[in-house]
Order: structure tokens, then sequence, then C-alpha cells
């Protein structure tokens, strides 16, 4: 799911967050036709995707910002277990900072599988069983994180 921009005032369509009578994960294509920007009222046509940005990490050290932002993955025991961040350096979540998905994509970036708004810093999901996929984290404030897989126990 993208987030859109309305061109008349810049107000960003976001598909993570409860909007008054939407649901968080609902995509910009299923709003209703007769849905209006809530900032200036202009129509839904003049919204334009919102390029997305992916952080990816290079390097076996990190800063304390990229740490908490990094979903940690691995194949376990049939599953993908990721953590967010690290036990000594999770993903605070506040009203104004927050995660908005955890998710695993294709090759593609087609969602394979997505939590919205996670509050636990380990997740589970089903082991895609593709060699070409990849974990994404979502911060409303610092954007897209690839994941990260480890050979290790999660932290």
């Amino acid at each position: 799911m993208q987030k859109f921009t309305c061109t008349s005032c810049s107000y960003v369509y976001n598909p993570f967050v409860w909007e008054e009578n939407i649901l968080p994960g609902t995509s910009f294509e299923n709003l209703d036709e007769s849905w209006v920007c809530p900032h200036c009222g202009d129509d839904k046509d003049v919204f334009i995707e919102t390029p997305q940005n992916i952080q990816e990490i290079s390097g076996s050290t990190y800063t304390d910002e990229e740490v908490c932002h990094i979903p940690f993955y691995k194949e376990q025991w049939g599953v993908l277990m990721v953590q967010v961040g690290t036990t000594d350096n999770p993903h605070e979540i506040e009203e104004n900072h927050f995660i908005e998905y955890v998710g695993v994509f294709d090759g593609d970036g087609e969602i394979l599988e997505i939590q919205i708004q996670p509050e636990d810093t380990t997740l589970v999901f089903e082991n895609p069983w593709i060699d070409d996929y990849e974990v994404r984290l979502s911060c409303n404030i610092h954007g897209i994180w690839r994941g990260i897989r480890i050979k290790d126990t999660l932290q």
C-alpha cells in the first residue's frame, strides 16, 4: 500500500493511520470515489502517489536510530521471526511517532503479509517459501527500512 499526496495542499493520505471513518489498511484505491481531501476538500483525482525511499543499511555497525528501525529477521521453525530493533534499543511507540507496518514483500514489492501498527517488538510471519523476498518496516517519521537477515538467535 502506498501513500498519496494532495497536489493542492500537500496533505498525505497514509493507509496505515486511522482517519475519520477510514480504518488502517485501507488503500487509496479502495477509498470511495466521492472521498475528498480532509484538509482542502479537493477531489481524489488531484492526489499523486508519494515516492517511497527505502533505507538500506550496510556494514556491521549501526547508529541507535538505525537499530531501532531495522527489522532483523530469520527463518526459524517453519516461520519468519522478525525483531524490531533490539532488546536494548526497541522502537518507541508514541502518539506521533510509531511503526506504521512491518511486512514481507516479494521481489516485485508486492505485499505477501503485513502487520499494521504492531505493538510487539517480536513478530511472527508465515514463511514465504520463496527465495526472492524482503522484510520492511515503515516508521511514520523516518520512512521505510529494509530488513536485515540474521543467522543467530533474535535478541
